[in-house]
């Protein structure tokens, strides 16, 4: 699962909810779904406090075991169904452009400042000899 996006990721953790639930006949604990869907539970953890964010689920912390309930299903479709890989991507690319760009502009400079330093040099070598000549 590389490849997935929020969207995705949301239809399988809300389906993993009502399967657990309807099985437990309790709701579900993080772990439980990590395991159903075999993603780790901090990855399982992440993506549910972004669903908790969209309003999609609803998270009951008690006793120091996280509890999973389905709150809104219908927000899902309001999630972009693009992969994070790829707005990911997508975003490193911008930032290479921008960090490429500055690589550019500061090479410029440099360039200038070296131009100055020799364009000064001649001239106090210039003037050196001539004071020499006198």
């Amino acid at each position: 699962m590389t490849e997935t996006s929020l969207y995705e990721y949301s239809h399988l953790i809300v389906a993993a909810i009502r399967i657990l639930e309807y099985k437990m006949s309790a709701p579900p604990a993080l772990e439980d779904i990590s395991e159903m869907l075999e993603i780790s539970v901090e990855e399982t953890n992440r993506l549910c406090r972004k669903f908790k964010d969209f309003e999609i689920i609803e998270v009951l912390d008690k006793a120091g075991t996280a509890r999973m309930f389905v709150k809104d299903h219908l927000k899902i479709e309001d999630l972009p169904k693009q992969s994070e890989e790829s707005r990911l991507e997508a975003e490193l690319k911008k930032f290479k452009q921008a960090r490429e760009s500055k690589r550019v502009e500061l090479e410029s400079v440099k360039a200038e400042q070296a131009e100055k330093k020799k364009k000064l040099h001649e001239e106090l070598e210039k003037k050196l000899k001539d004071g020499l000549k006198k």
